[in-house]
C-alpha cells in the first residue's frame, strides 16, 4: 500500500502501536512462550492494519471486478442495518479492505480425553477462553503438538473472519467476498454481536449469543432486502433450522458420552470404549444428515471424532432453543433481545445465574432453566 501523506503515516503508526498494546493486554498470565505468541499476534495484526485499504479507494479501483464491489457494498449495508436497526456496535470496522491469501486464522480447541471438558487459556482482559487463534499454520501445529504431549484431544478449524471486540478496525477480508449473501450477512452480524455483548470468561455463551444474533439478524435483514419468499432469506432460514437440528442432536450425543465417562471404569477402558461410541455417533449422524438443508454440517461424519471435535461444534450452537424462546418472549424483536443481553452484562452478575433466575420468573415454555448451565 502506498501512503500518500504524513497524516496517514502517523495514523498507521498509531494504529500499529495500539495493536501491540492491545495484544499485550490479551497475553495469557504466565509463561515466556506466551510472550512469543503475543509478539507474533501483534506483528500479523499490525501487518493487516498497515496493508488494509480504505473501502472508497477499493470501490474506485478499476482492476477490481463488479461482483466484488457489490459484495463490499452489501457488507456496508449489513453493517448499517446492524447499527441502526439492531443497536449493534460497528464503529469503523469494515471500512477497510485487506487482500488475504488462504484462511485468516487457524483456531485450535482441546479437551481432556476421558471426560467432556474443554481446555482453557487464561487472558487478563477476556478471561478464560476455550480456543486459541493463530495467523499461521506453523503456529497452530506447534500448539497442537504441545497439547497432544499433554495427552489432550485437539481440533483445528480454519476461520474466515474474527472480531477484535471493537478494540481495532476489523477489515473486510478478500476471502469474505466468496461467501453468498446469506453467509456474509450472518458472519458480519455475528462478529458485530461480539463487539456489542461480551462476557469475560464465558466463551461458549458469547459464541452462542453471537450465533443466534447472526442467524436471526440475517433472516430479518434478507427478508427485508429481498423479500420473505426470496432464495436468500430461505437459505438463511434453512441455516438456522440446521443449527437447531444439529444442536439438539449433538447435545444428546454429549449427554450419552458424558454418562459413559462417569462410569466407574479405568482410564484405559474409557479410551477404548469411547472409540466404539464415536463410531456409533457417525452411524447415527446419517439420519441427521438427510434432514439437513445446507452444507454446514454435511462433512461431520468425515471427521476423526474426538471430545475436542464434539465440544468445538457444540460451543457455538448449544442453548439456541433457549435464545429463541427469549426472542419470542420479547415479541420476536431482535433489538429488544439484544438490549436484554446488554442488561445482563451491565448487571455484572454471572450471566448463567442471571438467565436461570430470569427464566424461572417467566413462563417461557418448554425451556428448562437449568439447561442454561453448561454441564459438559
Amino acid at each position: 500500500m502506498v501512503v500518500g501523506n504524513g497524516a496517514l503515516d502517523w495514523e498507521l503508526a498509531m494504529n500499529c502501536l495500539k495493536t501491540f498494546l492491545i495484544f499485550f493486554l490479551f497475553i495469557p498470565v504466565s509463561g515466556c512462550g506466551n510472550l512469543l505468541y503475543l509478539s507474533k499476534l501483534g506483528w500479523h495484526q499490525s501487518y493487516i492494519t498497515f496493508h488494509s485499504i480504505p473501502v472508497p479507494e477499493v470501490l474506485e479501483d478499476q482492476s477490481i471486478d463488479g461482483p466484488s464491489k457489490e459484495k463490499i457494498c452489501f457488507i456496508q449495508e449489513v453493517k448499517r442495518y446492524g447499527e441502526e436497526r439492531l443497536g449493534l456496535k460497528g464503529g469503523k470496522s469494515y471500512t477497510k479492505f485487506f487482500e488475504a491469501k488462504g484462511p485468516i486464522l487457524h483456531v485450535i480447541t482441546a479437551s481432556e480425553k476421558d471426560r467432556l471438558r474443554l481446555y482453557q487459556w487464561t487472558f487478563p482482559i477476556v478471561g478464560k477462553v476455550t480456543y486459541k487463534s493463530f495467523f499461521t499454520t506453523e503456529g497452530v501445529l506447534k500448539e497442537k503438538q504441545f497439547l497432544e504431549k499433554r495427552d489432550l484431544d485437539t481440533f483445528i478449524q480454519p476461520v474466515g473472519a474474527y472480531s477484535t471486540l471493537g478494540w481495532l478496525k476489523d477489515p473486510i477480508f478478500s476471502s469474505m467476498l466468496r461467501w453468498d449473501e446469506s453467509t456474509l450477512a450472518n458472519i458480519i452480524l455475528h462478529e458485530m454481536a461480539h463487539a456489542t455483548v461480551y462476557f469475560k470468561g464465558e466463551t461458549e455463551l458469547n459464541e452462542q449469543i453471537a450465533t443466534f444474533i447472526g442467524n436471526r439478524g440475517s433472516i430479518d435483514f434478507l427478508a427485508e432486502r429481498y423479500g420473505e419468499a426470496s432464495s436468500e432469506m430461505i437459505k438463511a432460514m434453512d441455516g438456522q433450522e440446521d443449527d437447531l437440528l444439529f444442536s439438539r442432536w449433538i447435545d444428546g450425543v454429549c449427554r450419552r458420552l458424558s454418562g459413559f465417562y462417569e462410569q466407574p471404569l479405568s482410564r484405559d477402558e474409557k479410551l477404548k470404549g469411547r472409540e466404539e461410541i464415536f463410531q456409533s455417533i457417525k452411524e447415527e449422524f446419517k439420519e441427521i444428515k438427510v434432514q439437513l438443508k445446507t452444507d454446514c454440517y454435511r462433512d461431520f461424519d468425515q471427521l476423526d471424532l474426538s471430545n475436542a471435535v464434539l465440544l468445538a461444534y457444540r460451543q457455538y450452537i448449544h442453548r439456541l432453543e433457549n435464545f429463541q424462546a427469549i426472542y419470542e418472549y420479547f415479541g420476536s424483536d431482535l433489538r429488544k433481545t439484544i438490549e436484554f443481553f446488554k442488561e445482563i452484562r451491565a448487571s455484572r452478575e454471572k450471566p448463567s445465574s442471571y438467565l436461570e433466575r430470569w427464566m424461572k420468573e417467566r413462563p417461557i415454555f418448554p425451556i428448562n432453566p437449568a439447561s442454561i448451565q453448561p454441564k459438559y
